[in-house]
């Protein structure tokens, strides 16, 4: 099995909801100019062109790290998602984070189950063993060879 499947694996399947959740949102006709919750996609996740931006922006982030550094995704979505759901839990129900960002319930338990997805699939990511250099001990074995070379070869060496 792969070291980082379960990081792949949440980079992949978060950056494909958070990308279709973006598009869906914009589809729906969001407002910049107005930090309102202007439209609910189906099944009353209020949604505006701010977290729209967010959802498209993450996803493709997430995706794009999807096959070179997928656990610097689970670490960073993660710590986001989880950060964006605790700050909503603390925030009144139906009021904007930042101004701009809603804070409903449902959109809380999102961002939490989110966030702690991906820091658990860090959590369930093997890490390499850690490699210690040896100090030189490469290039000394080099140089061995290379003095044995010299001095095995007819006319040559010292």
């Amino acid at each position: 099995m792969d070291r980082d499947a379960f990081a792949r694996l949440y980079a992949s399947s978060t950056g494909i909801l958070l990308c279709l959740v973006g598009l869906v949102g914009f589809a729906l006709g969001p407002e910049f100019a107005e930090p309102s919750l202007t439209k609910e996609l189906p099944g009353s996740y209020p949604v505006n062109g701010w977290v729209d931006s967010l959802h498209l922006a993450t996803g493709l982030l997430a995706l794009g790290l999807a096959r070179w550094r997928p656990t610097a995704w689970a670490l960073a979505g993660g710590l986001l998602y989880t950060g964006l759901g605790l700050w909503g839990v603390l925030a009144p129900d139906g009021e904007l984070l930042a101004g701009v960002l809603p804070a409903t319930r449902l959109v809380n338990l999102t961002n939490l189950l989110i966030g702690v997805a991906g820091l658990a699939a860090l959590a369930a990511t093997r890490t390499p063993p850690l490699r210690i250099p040896e100090g030189g001990r490469r290039r000394r074995i080099r140089r061995a060879r290379k003095r044995r070379r010299r001095v095995a070869r007819p006319g040559g060496g010292d």
